[in-house]
């Protein structure tokens, strides 16, 4: 389904997928990774340059900077010698490591600090391995993500602003009056683009997009609906990702990251609750839904079979 000189890697929670580019000499790479999976993110490469030993690293590009696609990178950039190429809204940012402006802390997960070296401009194009892609804003899951789109291949990097089954949480649908709309503009912006193949953040590549799109617009058209069902979404969204990588808390630390966690207190201000009842509306829903389970005075991930 791909050209030889691309490799898409799906990764599983709690990490973004992966895709290597390269050309006669390098290796480009797109996405790094949570930083809990350091240790396998520098595996994939060593044993994928292993397998070609004529190619070099040569660059790293961030769709966005949410830790589940940019948490490898400082892992990556240790082991190897990249280039780190961030979204242009982002460059000085993490340049200065301003934490409330990249916004890891306020969504309660970590990232090791990284360098920026170059930008992602919207509107212009990169080289990435052999190929030229075009760089598109597309914000809506995050203010700052970009997709690229190579026309020639007809082959869209979605990121988050489209999977197979959806897109990735809406935080903007909270603090943003624009939220939902520029999420349906991203998508819309796919329709025009009309990729015949897309590799996603998460989830596999696919082809049929039209299918994908019928999915995402309904499901946008369910949360706009109802912004409170969004609400609701985020906070569970990210209780379980921070769960994934906790493995398990007592009932007292849950209370302190509902609390203390800034994404965690604009939906309880959002939805006029507590944060006490929305950590409890958000661990029954999660129960109900088999994906957590609680033992004494545990919250305990779990996978539903």
């Amino acid at each position: 389904m791909l050209p030889s000189k691309i490799h898409f890697i799906e990764r599983g929670w709690l990490s973004a997928n992966q895709i290597y580019f390269y050309d006669d000499h390098h290796l480009d790479i797109v996405d790094s990774g949570f930083c809990s999976h350091a240790d396998q993110t520098v595996s994939l490469l060593k044993t994928y340059l292993r397998q070609s030993p004529h190619l070099s690293p040569r660059n790293l590009f961030n769709t966005h900077l949410h830790s589940d696609h940019c948490g490898g990178n400082q892992v990556l950039q240790k082991h190897f010698s990249l280039t780190c190429f961030v979204p242009e809204a982002e460059f000085f940012p993490v340049t200065q490591w301003n934490v409330d402006a990249l916004g890891f802390e306020e969504l309660g997960q970590p990232c090791p600090i990284f360098s920026a070296d170059k930008t992602l401009v919207p509107g212009e194009l990169i080289h990435i391995g052999a190929y030229q892609f075009e760089i598109h804003a597309t914000p809506g899951h995050h203010a700052k993500s970009i997709l690229l789109f190579e026309p020639n291949l007809s082959l869209l990097i979605s990121a988050d602003v489209l999977w197979e089954k959806g897109f990735g949480a809406l935080f903007s649908g909270m603090t943003d009056p624009l939220g939902f709309l520029e999420q349906r503009n991203s998508l819309k912006l796919i329709e025009r683009l009309h990729p015949k193949i897309i590799l996603p953040g998460h989830g596999q590549a696919f082809t049929d997009v039209q299918k994908a799109l019928k999915v995402a617009f309904s499901r946008l058209d369910y949360l706009e609906a109802n912004p409170s069902r969004n609400a609701h979404h985020v906070a569970q969204v990210l209780f379980k990702f921070m769960l994934m990588f906790e493995h398990q808390i007592n009932l007292e630390q849950s209370q302190s990251w509902f609390k203390n966690t800034l994404i965690m207190q604009k939906a309880a201000n959002y939805l006029s609750m507590s944060s006490e009842d929305l950590m409890a509306y958000t661990i029954l829903s999660l129960k109900q839904a088999g994906v957590i389970r609680t033992q004494d005075n545990l919250i305990v991930n779990h996978f539903n079979s």
